[in-house]
C-alpha cells in the first residue's frame, strides 16, 4: 500500500511561480453567456440559409442578399434579446448593489458586461457568413463578395445587442427579452412594406440579388445604427449628463439624411450585369456576364434549336440575356432563376429550358387563336425532346378522358400539323420557316403560312 506523498514546504527565499491572472472579461467569454450567444446566432442564421441554399449558391449578389436579410430580420431580434437577457442578469442575481459599489464607472461597467454577448453574437455571425460565402465559391462564375456589406451587418448586430442591454437594465421583467425580440422583428420588417422614404432607414431595405449599393450606403447604415445604439448607451450610463449622447445622435441624424433622400437610387445593377457573353452558333446563344459559367450548359441545352434554325431566313440572330427589351433580330433567353432553372451552377431541367426557349421564338403578345396550331407545331418541332412529346400526349389523354370532343380534335389536328412539318424536305422546311419567322411576334396573322 503506497503512502501519500507529502508536499514539501517552500524554502524561504526560493522564488515561486507566479499565478497568471485573467481579466474578468476572459471568464465571461470562456464560460459565460458568450458561448450560448454565439451558438444561438450561428444556428439562427445558418439553418435558414442552408434550407434555401439552392436559391443563393452560384451568385455572390444573391448570397450576400440572403445573408443580409437573415442577419437583419433574424439575427437582429436575437441580438436584441440576448443583450436584454444579459442586461437583466444583475437584477435576477441580485448583484445590482454590488455593481454600484464597484470602482469602475457606470460606462465601463456597462461595456464590460455587454462585451461578452456582443462578441458572442458577432462570432456566430462571422461563422455563418464565412460558411455561406465558402458554399457559394465553387459555383460562382463572376464577380466578388463585398466586404462593406457584412461589416455593416456586424455593426448592426452589435448595435442591436447594446440597445437590448440598455432595455434589460431598465426593464425588470423576465419576459422582456422575448418581447423585445418580437418588437424588433416588427420594427425591422414593417417599414419595408411601406411607400414612405423613411423605409430606407430600415437595415432590411434591399433592392434585389444582383443590385449593388453605392459605396457609401453600408457606411451610412452602419453610422445610423451605431449612432442610435451609442446614444442610448451614453444616455443610460451618463444618467444626469444625458447631453453626452447628443454627438452620437447627431452622427446618426447626419447618416440618415442621405439614406432617406437617395432612396432607391442607392442601388444599381452590377457592371457585369450590363454585358453578356455569347457562343458562335447560329443563332448565337448569349448569357448575362454574371452567369458566364453557364454558357456551355445553356448552349448544349439549346443546341437542338440552334441546329434546326441554322440557315433559316428571317430567324432571330441570337438569344439575348440583358436587362432590357429585345431588339430586332433578338429573342429573350428564358430567365435563369437560381433555385429553379439553375441549381448550384448547373441547369436543373435542360429540356424544360429548351422548351421555354422554343416557346419564346413562337409567342405572340396578342390574341392569335387562328395561328395557335401552327405556332405550337413550330415550337414542338424546334424543341423536339421528350418533354415536348409528353406534353402533347398528356393534353390528348386529358381531352379524351374528359370527353371533350373539341379538345380531342384539336390535339389530333396539332399532331398532324407537327407530322407535316417534320416530313418536309430540309430545303422546303427552311423556306417555309423563313416565311413563318417573317411574321413572328406580329398580331397581323394574315401572312402566317399554314400546315
Amino acid at each position: 500500500m503506497s503512502t501519500p506523498t507529502l508536499s514539501q514546504p517552500s524554502v524561504a527565499g526560493t522564488p515561486q511561480p507566479e499565478r497568471r491572472t485573467h481579466h474578468p472579461l476572459y471568464a465571461e467569454v470562456r464560460s459565460g453567456p458568450a458561448r450560448w450567444a454565439a451558438l444561438a446566432a450561428f444556428l439562427t442564421l445558418a439553418l435558414p440559409l442552408a434550407a434555401k441554399a439552392a436559391y443563393w449558391q452560384g451568385s455572390w449578389g444573391h448570397t450576400q442578399l440572403q445573408l443580409h436579410t437573415a442577419a437583419v430580420l433574424l439575427g437582429g431580434p436575437l441580438a436584441a434579446a440576448a443583450g436584454c437577457w444579459q442586461g437583466g442578469r444583475e437584477h435576477r442575481s441580485r448583484t445590482t448593489e454590488l455593481r454600484v459599489c464597484g470602482t469602475r464607472g457606470p460606462l465601463a461597467q456597462f461595456l464590460v458586461s455587454a462585451a461578452p454577448v456582443v462578441l458572442g453574437v458577432l462570432a456566430g455571425y462571422v461563422l455563418a457568413a464565412a460558411g455561406a460565402l465558402t458554399a457559394t465559391w465553387p459555383y460562382v462564375s463572376s464577380g466578388r463578395p463585398h466586404a462593406s456589406l457584412p461589416a455593416a451587418d456586424a455593426t448592426f448586430l452589435a448595435a442591436m445587442t447594446m440597445g437590448g442591454m440598455v432595455v434589460g437594465r431598465l426593464v425588470r421583467w423576465r419576459l422582456a427579452a422575448p418581447a423585445l425580440a418580437g418588437f424588433a422583428y416588427v420594427a425591422l420588417a414593417l417599414p419595408t412594406h411601406q411607400k414612405s422614404a423613411l423605409r430606407f432607414l430600415s437595415p432590411a431595405a434591399t433592392h434585389g440579388g444582383d443590385a449593388l449599393p453605392v459605396w457609401w450606403q453600408p457606411l451610412a447604415m452602419a453610422a445610423w445604427t451605431a449612432g442610435l445604439a451609442t446614444a442610448a448607451v451614453l444616455a443610460y450610463a451618463a444618467r444626469r449628463h444625458w447631453y453626452a449622447a447628443l454627438p452620437a445622435l447627431a452622427i446618426a441624424a447626419a447618416a440618415a439624411v442621405p439614406l432617406v433622400r437617395t432612396g432607391e437610387d442607392m442601388w444599381h445593377l452590377a457592371p457585369a450585369g450590363k454585358a453578356q457573353v455569347c457562343n458562335d452558333s447560329s443563332p448565337r446563344v448569349c448569357v448575362n456576364a454574371l452567369n458566364r459559367g453557364l454558357l456551355p450548359a445553356v448552349s448544349r441545352a439549346l443546341s437542338g434549336i440552334t441546329s434546326r434554325l441554322d440557315g433559316v431566313p428571317n430567324a432571330p440572330t441570337r438569344f439575348e440575356d440583358l436587362h432590357r427589351a429585345s431588339r430586332s433580330g433578338e429573342v429573350e433567353l428564358p430567365t435563369l432563376y437560381l433555385g429553379q432553372s439553375v441549381v448550384r451552377g448547373a441547369l436543373a431541367e435542360p429540356e424544360q429550358f429548351a422548351w421555354e426557349a422554343a416557346a419564346a421564338l413562337t409567342s405572340r403578345d396578342c390574341d392569335t387563336f387562328p395561328t395557335q396550331r401552327t405556332d405550337d407545331a413550330v415550337r414542338d418541332w424546334l424543341a423536339s425532346n421528350s418533354l415536348s412529346e409528353r406534353r402533347r400526349q398528356t393534353a390528348e389523354e386529358n381531352a379524351r378522358q374528359w370527353g371533350n370532343a373539341t379538345a380531342t380534335a384539336d390535339a389530333k389536328a396539332g399532331a398532324r400539323a407537327l407530322s407535316h412539318l417534320t416530313a418536309m424536305r430540309d430545303g422546303q422546311r427552311r423556306a417555309w420557316l423563313g416565311r413563318y419567322f417573317a411574321t413572328a411576334g406580329r398580331c397581323d396573322v394574315s401572312g402566317v403560312p399554314t400546315l
